[in-house]
Order: C-alpha cells, then structure tokens, then sequence
C-alpha cells in the first residue's frame, strides 16, 4: 500500500537509478509523481485491421510479427524494420534509433501496435513509424489501443517507463483522500480528488480532461491562499513589542517637513500605514511602486512613528551603494524632524547607544541582522526584500521580537499575483511617478545597428555633458553573478574602452572590491565617469541623476519587467532619457522586447511578462520564497475570486 507521501523509491519498479532520474523532474514523492500530469495525449481508440488502416490517422492493429531486421545507415542511425500481418493483409514498419526493439520483437509473436499510419519515404507504402508496441493478451492496454498519455521526460526516462509507474502507483494507492468534502465540491462543480488522479492520467474521452485539470488548479489555488490566511490569523494572534499612538498630526507634521509635495498614491499609503502601525499585532505591508516613484519616503513615515516614541526603527537595504543612498536621501528630513540616523554596513559597526529621549533609525545592510539580540525596533523596513533569504529575514524579524514589518519593491506585481503570493500580507500601490519624471524613449537596437548607435551617443555625452550605463546580462538562469557573467562584462568593458578611447569609462560588478565601487559611484555622481559598464546589480536603488542613457545587452536575456526597472535608472532628473535594448547576434525575434517602445506603464508589463514567461521569470526564483503555479494560470482571474470567496466563507 502506498500513500501519496511515499518516496518514490518505495514503488515497486523504481530502484536507486530510476529514482535519481525521476529526481530530476523534481519528483521525490508519490504525490509528485501523480501530480506530474501528461501534457498531450496520443489517442490509438482506433481498433483497426492493416486493411482498413487509413493514410494520416492514429490506429492500433493487433498483428503477428513474420520478419524482423535491423540495420544501420551510412550516416550512422539505426533502422529497426519489421513486416506484420493479419487476416487482411500486411505491411512493414520501422523504428528509428530503438534498437531496444529488436529485444522485445519476436518473429512469430503477436503484438498490439499503435502510431500513425505514413507513407514510407522510400518505398512509397504506408507504413507505421516508431509505433508503440504491446503484447495482445493483456486484460488492459497501457502504451497501445486507448488514449496514451505522454509525460514531459527526462535523459533515460521515457513517457513509457513514466506511464508504467503512474499505472503501478495507482493499482497500489487505493481510495486517495480528498482535501474537500463532498458538499463542497458539489458546490464547485468538482469531482474527487481520486478521480482526478486516476482519469488525468488514464482519461477514457477527452471531455472529462479539463474538468480534472480545473480541479488541480483549483487545489492549487484554493491551498496557497488557505496557506496564506493561516498565516495572517497567525501573525494577528502576535503581541508587537511596541504598541504606536499615531495622530494626524504626526503625519500633517511630517508631510509639511518634506521639500515636495507627495503624490495621491503616496498619501493613500501614508494613511494604510498610520492605520497599521497602531494595531497590537504586527503589520506586514509590501509598498510596491515604479522605480522613483517614492516608496521611501512613504516608509521613512513609518520609521519616524517609531522614533518620536522612543522606540528604534531598521531600514534594510539590498546593498552596501544602496544603504549608502538611503542614508543620503533620508538623513536631511530625518533631520529637521529631531530623528537620528546610525549607518550599520560591515564597514560600519553598530555603535554604543547613549542615552537619549528619542530612537534612532538604523540604515544599513544584512549586516543587522547580526545585531539582533541588540536592537529592539518598533519598526522594520526592507528594501527589495525578495533579495534576502526567506530563512534568515524571518530569523531576524523572530529574533527582534516580531516588530511591525513593511517590504518595498519595484518589481511590478499583477494583482492575480498580489491575491494569491501575496494574500497574507496587505498591499499598497504607489501609481504615479514624480512629474518631473519625462517617458524614456526606448528602442531596440540590432546588431547591424550599433556602430551608428555609438556615433550618436558619443555626440550625446560632449554635447550634453550626460551619463551612460551599459549592463551585461548574467549568463547562465540565474539571478546570481556567475564568473562567466563578470568575465563578459569585463570583455565588454575592454570593447566600450577602444570604441569611446576619448572617454572615462569605468567597470563595476558584484566583485568589484567595496572601496573601488565606493570611488565609482562617488565619481558618477560628480559626473568624472561618462560610461559605466556593469552587470545587473545596478538594478536596485542606484540613483545617478545625471545618467540619461541605459544601454542593455542581450536584452533578450531580460525579462520586461526586469527591463523596465533598468530604464528606470535613467532620466531620474527629468531630463530626456534613452534605454536602448541591443540584442545578440542571431536573435531574429525582437516582437517581445518591442512592446517596452511602446508600453511604460509597470504594472501592464508584469502582466505581459507574466503571459509570455511565466512567474518564475518575472518575480525571481523560487529561492525567494514566491510561489509559482503548476496547474492555474495567472490569468485566471474567474478560479482565483472564485477560490477567495470560498476562502472567506470557510473562514466566516
């Protein structure tokens, strides 16, 4: 007997070798298998004679082996041919590279045989190619003669071996218990959960297909908000370790010290966070916005209600440049408020706090989370918090006594994704950018285009005074730099120093040591850096005013929300900005990338990233701690409300 928690390894058939093949498919358990769903179906129901068999359909033709051979071709591939015969007739057939066939068909023995009828490049005649192959006195077909499932397959593991354990694993997994119960799936309009595992792999029409795959999506859907709920019931049941008493007048008062005047979007999420604050548990709000549109200062309001009580409040920043860019930013209004601020990166340890009447607000790096055991915020903000470990910010937000916990990001967020990744915190968008803020033109760049492309920007940087970024794409799939990524953007590096000789170029990327970064960045600021080449790290919360053009190589490594938050390096003074997508040689579909020439607006280019490349791609790894979906779609919007409203009447 078999449960779905079972390994894998545990099914009869599957030893120490198969198991590590199944691995790869990141199938460990026999729940995983079962979910591993065929992504087609070959469909041999046409029981038929060699007679009767038809040019261009799927048939299955029980007939007697009379010859077998095999053979290989000049060019090396192996032929395996046999002639089968029946009552009506007969005709050869052949398999391609199989020469397992030759093992399995006897001369003599009847077999069940199921493909394609074709005609035989060679001979002219019809004939069966690769058809698949089973003995004819069996009480059920597997692989022949009923609707086939075919499995996304790994190196030696074949939608054969695969279907075979599936059929295995459901003989000896009787009765699969279901996570609904009848009533509520008669209210939804979904069948059992045994019934979904047993006929989406083995379906008897293709009616019923769907059905069973909305069901999955529904689970799936249904689980991850449930999941998310659970939580948010879990975090209101935690005692904050400090409790807030925020009036209007804290935030009239700190609106009035600001030298602009904040958007609608931003006091709306002044107001989600004068709200939160005073609750007894912890808040746990991601203010999402475009790259500029202020999400800083919104969280700064949060750090200043913590401080005028007395209490501490941490600002997490990605990076060591970005911390040092918050400090710089936030330090002025801190201080026309009364506020201190304390740097903390590994450069700059914690110091001993004196004794005052006020907190102090803590800027810094992932170098806080050494400290704490010291410091007890009221307050925590975490800047592009999907950059850290899930593991060590939750280890960190136990460790400082579970504080009020707000998470900013740039990265776009559909609202489907919002409802479901996201459902156990709340949300606040910030919609509009500062009118100062001009639309970057973009335009995709080809490689026959590039040499006229460097005339145009070399004119650019001695007319205009401005600066260019140029980034190089990480080069194997993955969100960390890579020696072969630092290797291509030095090569580039090297590249750009002979095209513009006249001009100061500087390289920079994720081991590029902290003092030299520090003296590139201090010189980009005071304009003696007119090109700086890097790879991706300046992607989060580098601020360069004065930078107008941002050019991307391989920008179809990129995905488009990935893309939009690197325009977004450019133009940040309000002048007239260029990113300028240039693609690899060979690329000859650029349809994607073009929609960023027309389209500025984040949130409908998450939504596009999210159809054309999936969640994976638009919200980071799974390292992250964000989910993607197996079996939903996105898109989906219909199951998600309809999976919510079920969620809350569960809950009511």
């Amino acid at each position: 007997m078999l449960s779905l928690s079972s390994p894998i390894s545990e099914v009869k058939g599957v030893g120490e070798t198969t198991s590590k093949k199944f691995s790869r498919l990141g199938i460990e358990t026999v729940q995983d298998l079962l979910f591993h769903i065929p992504f087609r179906y070959e469909d041999f129901t046409n029981q038929t004679t060699i007679a009767h068999a038809k040019l261009g359909e799927q048939v299955s033709i029980a007939a007697e082996v009379t010859s077998i051979t095999q053979f290989r071709t000049r060019r090396g591939l192996i032929v395996v041919k046999a002639r089968i015969a029946d009552t009506t007739g007969s005709f050869d057939i052949v398999w391609f590279n199989q020469p397992y066939v030759m093992t399995v068909l006897k001369k003599g023995t009847q077999k069940m045989f199921s493909g394609k009828v074709v005609v035989n490049t060679f001979s002219k005649k019809m004939t069966l190619q690769n058809p698949t192959l089973e003995d004819v006195e069996k009480d059920e077909y597997l692989h022949s003669s009923r609707r086939v499932p075919v499995y996304p397959e790994t190196e030696d593991l074949s939608s054969r071996v695969i279907r075979t354990i599936v059929s295995r694993v459901l003989h000896h997994t009787p009765n699969i218990p279901d996570v609904f119960s009848a009533d509520f799936r008669a209210a939804h309009h979904l069948p059992s959960f045994d019934q979904t595992l047993r006929l989406i792999h083995f379906p008897e029409d293709d009616t019923n297909v769907e059905t069973y795959k909305r069901r999955l999506a529904f689970q799936e859907v249904f689980t991850l908000l449930q999941q998310a709920k659970e939580r948010q019931k879990a975090l209101h049941m935690i005692k904050v370790p400090n409790v807030l008493h925020i009036t209007e007048n804290d935030r009239l008062t700190f609106e009035h010290t600001l030298p602009f005047t904040l958007s609608i979007s931003q006091i709306h999420a002044l107001e989600d966070l004068s709200r939160d604050l005073v609750q007894p548990y912890p808040s746990n709000r991601l203010i999402q916005g475009e790259v500029g549109s202020g999400k800083t200062v919104v969280a700064a309001f949060a750090l200043y209600c913590a401080v005028k009580q007395g209490t501490d409040a941490i600002f997490i920043a990605p990076t060591h440049i970005v911390a040092h860019q918050h400090l710089h930013t936030l330090e002025p209004i801190f201080k026309k408020l009364g506020v201190s601020t304390q740097l903390i990166t590994a450069d700059h340890p914690l110091k001993e706090k004196r004794a005052k009447t006020g907190g102090i607000v803590y800027i810094g790096t992932h170098a806080l989370f050494q400290h704490a055991k010291t410091l007890k915020p009221a307050v925590v903000v975490i800047d592009e918090e999907h950059r850290f470990g899930v593991e060590q910010r939750d280890t960190f937000w136990s460790a400082i006594k579970k504080p009020h916990l707000i998470t900013m990001t740039a990265t776009p967020i559909p609202r489907t994704v919002a409802y479901t990744v996201f459902a156990d915190r709340e949300v606040s968008y910030i919609e509009e950018i500062p009118e100062k803020r001009k639309h970057t033109t973009t335009k995709v760049i080809a490689p026959a285009n590039r040499a006229q492309t460097y005339e145009r920007i070399k004119k650019k940087i001695l007319n205009d005074h401005i600066q260019v970024f140029i980034v190089c794409p990480f080069i194997q799939e993955s969100e960390k730099e890579t020696l072969s990524s630092i290797k291509a953007a030095e090569k580039e590096y090297e590249t750009i120093r002979k095209i513009f000789a006249d001009f100061n170029i500087a390289l920079l990327h994720g081991k590029t040591p902290k003092e030299k970064r520090d003296t590139i960045f201090t010189n980009m600021r005071d304009g003696k850096i007119d090109i700086l080449v890097s790879t991706p790290i300046i992607e989060v919360g580098v601020d360069i005013p004065n930078a107008s053009i941002m050019i991307i190589e391989g920008a179809e490594r990129f995905g488009l929300a990935q893309l939009h938050q690197l325009r977004g390096r450019v133009g940040r003074a309000g002048q007239e900005a260029f990113c300028l997508l240039f693609t690899s040689e060979g690329i000859g579909e650029t349809k994607r990338l073009r929609i960023l020439e027309t389209h500025d607006n984040g949130n409908e280019l998450a939504e596009l990233d999210l159809k054309l490349r999936g969640s994976g791609e638009l919200l980071g790894t799974q390292q992250h701690g964000w989910n993607t979906l197996k079996f939903a779609s996105w898109f989906d919007t219909e199951l998600i409300q309809e999976c919510k409203k079920a969620i809350d009447q569960e809950i009511s």
